[in-house]
């Protein structure tokens, strides 16, 4: 049974930086690290050919085999007597580790003494041989390291296991970036690396087999990433046998399939996979985003708004098919429909005004004009791409009706404060000029004035302060002709 989720696509305008670093990083030690592993596995086979170790413990070997791995002692019978020589069993040696063991229960059994010099070239072969990488960096449930918790799970068995985490690493860490601070992805990413080694260990105490993989840590993504979405509709791929095909599910209901996928193949499946690792790290990945609420919220209104955007772009692009089809007004009125439901997106505004624009006579463009400036006014702020919108948009309005009915003195006052605000001292000026000379409301216009001359009081350009010294005289002066409004 294979189940993986297809929710989401990367989004590569915010690439997972840290994700990709890990994939880096495993790439890396693999190639140049554990790439070095055949050149040692051939230096520790000649170690032990040199010390003449196999002439002493072939005996031992044949009835290891025959006591501890009845189906290798048939396979190493079978192959023995066949030899034309005695064969050596140096590359046996050098990969069985677990001999090491059932060696030094011998050595317990004898005389003090009796074996001191095999037990020296014995160490001297084992230092060589310890440098293989999973001997060296892996974790040994019956002897470990403290630092092979973590060494571990950036070495792997070959090129499919390697690829295969990869691939995963890929396809849940990218959105768990995207959710959670870097700091808690990476340190999350370890500690379900970490649980699921413990809870392997805690299995397999007395096994003397390197665990290596980033599968453990992987599968703590995994966990995350269902109890990130909840009981979230989600759509899921999935494979059993010959069938697959794709269903939607609350994210934690595929939980308990994926445990008991991993049980079964602890129970019934023969292979070298670490099960208990898996389960340790979709228990820990889940328990640490469940205790994360701040996490799962901000995620699940990013998702909302995802869904938003997605909504959003779709239905512009049904207002550019009518357009296609010339049926202006239907595009028209889906998209004041959109700008009320998106009053915070600047792209309904846009549309709305292009649809517009080829009728700069009709009082329709103008109102459009009016409503996108003060939208943006209201708005400007929600989205990074509302200023070089406007920019743009009353470029093509000025250019299109110069006499610019539109951009009345209150409006005009709004444009300058917003401007302001996002430090385009220009364009805040420029709109702050014509709210004087289109009459905007007395009081907001005299502490707009105030403000910015206040702001040149304190620099050194004696020009503007002045000017602006006079503009706000003027104003406390002069009697104030009734504002004008929004066209109608």
């Amino acid at each position: 049974m294979f189940i993986i989720p297809i929710q989401n696509k990367p989004d590569w305008s915010r690439p997972p930086v840290i994700t990709l670093a890990l994939i880096l990083i495993n790439l890396l030690v693999f190639v140049f690290y554990q790439g070095l592993d055949e050149g040692k596995r051939e230096r520790a086979i000649e170690t032990y050919r040199q010390l003449e170790l196999s002439a002493i413990e072939r005996p031992h070997y044949t009835r290891y085999l025959q006591q501890e791995k009845p189906e290798a002692y048939e396979r190493w019978k079978a192959i023995t007597e066949s030899a034309s020589e005695p064969l050596s069993i140096a590359p046996l040696v050098v990969q069985d580790i677990s001999f090491d063991a059932y060696l030094r229960d011998i050595w317990r059994e004898r005389e003090a003494g009796e074996t001191e010099t095999w037990q020296r070239k014995r160490r001297e072969f084992e230092a060589e041989r310890n440098t293989i990488s999973v001997l060296q960096a892996g974790l040994i449930p019956a002897d470990p390291e403290p630092l092979d918790f973590i060494t571990s799970l950036f070495l792997h068995g070959g090129w499919g296991h390697l690829l295969g985490n990869m691939a995963f690493l890929f396809l849940f860490g990218f959105i768990l970036e995207s959710a959670l601070r870097p700091s808690v992805y990476v340190a999350m990413y370890l500690a379900a690396g970490l649980a699921a080694d413990g809870l392997f260990l805690v299995f397999n105490m007395n096994s003397v087999a390197p665990v290596v993989g980033a599968s453990g840590a992987i599968s703590g993504l995994m966990g995350m990433y269902l109890a990130l979405y909840g009981f979230r509709r989600i759509r899921f791929f999935y494979n059993v046998l010959f069938y697959f095909g794709e269903f939607t599910a609350p994210a934690l209901w595929v939980f308990p399939a994926w445990l008991a996928k991993e049980f079964y193949g602890y129970l019934f499946v023969e292979s070298n996979t670490a099960y208990w690792a898996h389960i340790g790290g979709l228990l820990a990945g889940s328990a640490m985003v469940l205790a994360l609420p701040q996490s799962r919220q901000r995620f699940a209104q990013k998702e909302q708004d995802a869904e938003r955007e997605d909504t959003l772009n779709q239905k512009l692009r049904d207002v550019q098919t009518l357009v296609a089809n010339l049926d202006v007004e239907q595009a028209r009125r889906r998209t004041e429909l959109l700008c009320k439901h998106y009053p915070n997106d600047p792209r309904p505004w846009e549309t709305l005004f292009d649809l517009h624009k080829t009728q700069p006579s009709k009082k329709a463009f103008h109102q459009a004009a009016f409503s996108a400036l003060r939208a943006f006014c209201q708005n400007g702020d929600a989205d990074p791409h509302w200023p070089a919108m406007i920019k743009e948009l009353l470029g093509e309005y000025r250019s299109l009706s110069p006499n610019a009915p539109a951009l009345t003195g209150d409006l005009s006052l709004m444009l300058s404060r917003r401007f302001w605000m996002m430090g385009e001292r220009s364009y805040a000026e420029t709109y702050l000029k014509r709210a004087l000379e289109r009459n905007a409301k007395p009081q907001p216009l005299a502490n707009m004035v105030h403000r910015v001359y206040q702001h040149y009081q304190k620099s050194t350009d004696i020009t503007r302060t002045r000017q602006w010294q006079e503009a706000l005289q003027r104003l406390s002066e002069a009697p104030r002709p009734k504002p004008d409004s929004e066209p109608r």
